[in-house]
């Protein structure tokens, strides 16, 4: 069999990536004895995926990648809402919804999943999770067999989309360890093990209610290394791997693997502290636009394994404008160059970097390691800002409370 790398896998396919994948060492259609290792740069405390308990800060995303629980709705390829574990949905164009769940439904338990269950587990995650209270706006919430009616503060169009975001796993409250982040899913998988920053192991869930799964075990594995994790993928210590680097993919490309990847809205993007004196003046950011070589970082960093952005959305997500907006500064440092000039900044000591007011220009650009192409990036551009006279100071930190506390002094953030 083929070894798999994951490339980027959209989080409506892994489930059924993991319920329909045919491994050695069974007989197809049943889990038999078919067990899978993968390796994964994001699963561990760094990357704010410390369990599976969706109510606890990004923990969803490993809750739903790895098919222990299911949203109400998820999203297509392209980006648009379909049912999951709710069956139908609708608005009364102000502050009510009303949402019917399937009837087939169970939790890994045996549990039916009806609406008084949903509504146990939105209270809990309203009352514990720091964005989901802003994002749903949730007042009042009714159950009824399996209708839920929700009522919102104001009208919020965006309620079924919020619900689709990970952190609206559907778990049991009843049987859900909180404190161990282990919880009670309606996805193909259970949790058998789990120690934070090493690995995960899943069963079967013999209780899933949307088709038999097809493998007996599988363990993730942490690893952040990009090289380890090549290494591991290369001597056969894993069977697939999750978030490899992209400078890995070469490795690769032959007929022992087998490249899964699909577009997705996911984005490198940066956020700049408006509170920065540096960044409070519009021609400085628009030279810092010009001035970042993201043609070169595409072609010649990712080796074309990704396409440079125009806008706010990526390209091909049209329901998010991603096909009409083309408002992108293009790589200019001649341009980038002529601003700085214009806003007083000026290399008068011919060290290559700009000064105004005997203040040097530099900009500290945080980011951190679990995604791999994150700090690649801040090296890419502290490159090619150095050529347009702007010295970069990169905090690549893994730290989470330094990473906030930074937020409020750098001038800009990566995501």
């Amino acid at each position: 069999m083929k070894k798999k790398l994951a490339v980027v896998v959209a989080i409506m396919m892994v489930a059924s990536l993991l319920v329909g994948c045919s491994c050695s060492g069974g007989t197809s259609g049943s889990s038999g004895n078919k067990k899978m290792v993968i390796g994964d740069t994001t699963f561990n405390s760094e990357n704010s995926e410390e369990t599976v308990n969706p109510h606890n800060t990004y923990n969803g995303w490993a809750c739903i990648r790895y098919g222990i629980g299911e949203t109400l709705v998820h999203y297509t390829d392209t980006m648009t809402l379909e049912p999951w574990i709710a069956d139908k949905w609708e608005n009364d164009g102000a502050n009510t919804w009303t949402i019917t769940l399937k009837n087939n439904v169970k939790f890994s338990n045996g549990k039916a999943v009806d609406a008084q269950a949903v509504k146990e587990c939105f209270e809990h995650l309203i009352a514990t999770h720091d964005r989901a209270p802003k994002d749903l706006k949730v007042e009042s919430m009714e159950a009824n067999g399996n209708v839920l009616t929700i009522k919102t503060t104001e009208p919020n169009p965006a309620l079924i989309n919020y619900l689709g975001d990970p952190y609206g796993c559907i778990i049991d409250m009843q049987s859900s360890d909180m404190n161990t982040g282990i919880v009670t899913g309606t996805g193909p998988y259970v949790v058998k093990e789990m120690v934070t920053d090493d690995h995960l192991t899943v069963t079967p869930n013999s209780n899933y209610w949307n088709g038999t799964p097809k493998l007996s075990e599988i363990t993730i594995k942490t690893i952040t290394d990009g090289d380890t994790l090549s290494a591991a993928l290369q001597t056969g210590d894993i069977d697939a791997a999750y978030g490899m680097a992209y400078d890995q993919y070469p490795k690769f490309q032959n007929d022992k693997y087998q490249f899964s990847s699909i577009q997705t809205s996911r984005a490198f993007f940066a956020t700049m502290n408006m509170d920065s004196d540096i960044m409070k003046d519009d021609k400085v950011r628009e030279a810092i636009a010009y001035g970042i070589n993201k043609e070169g970082f595409v072609n010649t960093l990712l080796q074309g394994h990704g396409v440079v952005g125009h806008g706010a959305f990526p390209d091909g997500f049209s329901n998010f404008g991603g096909d009409k907006v083309k408002e992108a500064k293009a790589y200019n440092r001649d341009k980038a160059k002529q601003l700085l000039q214009e806003a007083g900044w000026v290399d008068s000591d011919g060290d290559g970097i700009r000064e105004k007011n005997g203040q040097k220009l530099t900009i500290k650009w945080l980011t951190y390691p679990s995604r791999q192409e994150l700090p690649l990036l801040a090296e890419s551009a502290q490159a090619s800002l150095k050529e347009i006279g702007i010295n970069v100071e990169i905090n690549n930190t893994a730290n989470h409370k330094q990473f906030r506390i930074c937020i409020s002094t750098c001038n800009s953030t990566f995501r």
